[in-house]
């Protein structure tokens, strides 16, 4: 019996053509609002420019088996999403992982083994981070500074060994500069066990060369001498001298960053709008103008007290030439600082190249937004963490521009930028900022920089 074949390939093409039209292939993925965030989230903070916690690499996989620390991740990440972009499903979604990480950790903290974990202080440093993210208030007593403190707990029970793991290191790095930053923030004394983890880490790690390690022994040494000016302990003149001490320990600093850690300042025939002066400053990376900048704002707050205290002084008894000579040595600084602070905008201010991850789908670009749209760019692009660099500088600026010696010029040009960022970045804390420079409110520049979400962006 003979076998016939016959090519059917045009007939079956056909009767699938049919079933599945040309036109209604789907020509992307849309992916869910948790994985988008999950993306951009990684992107900035595990293996972006400045990596932050790029140590999570080492402890969370998307198989990870510590339900703990994977919803710890989920929650940070939404928060983090809706902070940039308005998402109200991000936002809900980010408070219920944030309430079952919450219930997770709580467990693993009964378990004397789990509560030892890496994972658990992983989870613990993310649950902070959302804290910081969604709670605008620098408390330190409450949620603000809590997740830390249990952290800084867990720290002391683990004992010594855990300073063998370079990853567990660096995440324990983390946790002593987010604690101190929170100390300093909120106006309290630094913490004795958070000094003895430095002393630690620097005794097993030592760091000499590291300019942001020695800026923030500095910083301990800043928030320990406003502690003691604010509490009376020592009288003004020895406050100005004290003050002057620690400004000129900054300045060593500055003088001796390495190569690595330095800037160019460039000059220019026309300035653009985004130079205050005919120069600007071109870091080699953004921890670097971050480290600069940190270093400005610092020595600008030391000055501004050594002013203060000098005006107290002249009040109460006759000026001397001294005193008028720190005084003016002081308002000198101020001006310095503010100057280069102001130099670092033009590297960031402008649109970074749009090479990104994911872009986010959750609902469509509009021209008017209203608060439940995803928020665009001019360009149509969305508006998200790729402008962290110029997000960055808002603190900076505003110290800057509410200081007392800055010209009204300065303090115009300032306002301008910030208004700039927020209508071309769609940045809306900036122009939070800029309305509160231009109301002449004085808030205090730290609950400014927790409403800008504190370390959970400028870190």
């Amino acid at each position: 019996m003979a076998l016939r074949l016959r090519d059917e390939s045009t007939a079956v093409q056909k009767r699938v053509q049919a079933k599945n039209p040309v036109g209604e292939v789907p020509r992307s993925i849309e992916l869910s609002v948790c994985c988008q965030a999950r993306d951009i989230f990684y992107h900035n903070y595990v293996v972006g420019s400045t990596k932050p916690f790029n140590f999570l690499q080492t402890f969370y996989l998307p198989t990870c088996k510590d339900e703990h620390l994977s919803r710890s991740v989920d929650a940070v990440a939404l928060a983090y999403l809706n902070y940039q972009r308005q998402s109200p499903s991000a936002e809900e979604e980010a408070r219920q992982h944030y309430v079952s990480a919450i219930a997770c950790t709580s467990a693993a903290l009964r378990s004397p083994d789990e509560a030892k974990q890496d994972s658990t202080i992983l989870a613990i440093l993310l649950l902070d981070l959302y804290e910081k993210i969604t709670n605008k208030d620098p408390t330190f007593y409450g949620a603000w500074a809590a997740h830390l403190s249990g952290a800084l707990t867990l720290v002391k029970l683990r004992g010594d060994q855990q300073f063998q793991e370079p990853s567990i290191v660096r995440m324990l790095m983390r946790l002593s500069t987010n604690l101190l930053i929170s100390c300093v923030a909120s106006g309290r004394p630094v913490l004795a066990d958070l000094v003895a983890l430095r002393d630690t880490l620097a005794a097993q790690f030592p760091t000499p060369a590291d300019p942001k390690w020695r800026e923030s022994d500095l910083m301990i040494e800043f928030a320990s001498l406003r502690q003691d000016i604010e509490k009376g302990v020592l009288s003004d003149l020895d406050a100005i001298l004290a003050l002057i001490e620690l400004d000129a320990k900054f300045v060593k600093l500055g003088k001796e960053v390495p190569p690595a850690w330095q800037y160019k300042t460039v000059q220019v025939e026309i300035k653009s709008s985004h130079h205050y002066e005919s120069f600007h400053h071109v870091h080699p990376a953004e921890h670097v103008a971050q480290m600069w900048n940190t270093l400005r704002l610092t020595r600008l707050s030391i000055n501004e007290f050594i002013c203060f205290r000098c005006l107290a002084l002249q009040r109460r008894q006759k000026s001397s030439p001294a005193l008028l000579a720190i005084h003016q040595c002081a308002t000198s600084a101020i001006k310095e600082m503010a100057s280069d602070i102001c130099a670092t905008l033009p590297q960031y201010i402008e649109d970074p190249p749009l090479s990104f991850v994911h872009a986010f789908t959750e609902t469509e670009p509009s021209q008017t937004r209203s608060k439940d749209e995803t928020r665009t760019s001019p360009a149509g692009q969305p508006d998200p963490t790729h402008h962290l660099p110029c997000y960055r500088l808002i603190f900076p600026l505003f110290v800057a521009a509410q200081a007392s010696a800055v010209s009204p010029s300065m303090w115009k040009w300032v306002i301008k930028q910030l208004r700039f960022m927020a209508d071309y970045h769609a940045i809306e804390n900036a122009m939070s900022a800029a309305n509160i420079l231009e109301s002449g409110e004085k808030p205090g520049i730290w609950k400014v920089y927790a409403m800008l979400g504190s370390y959970a962006f400028v870190c």
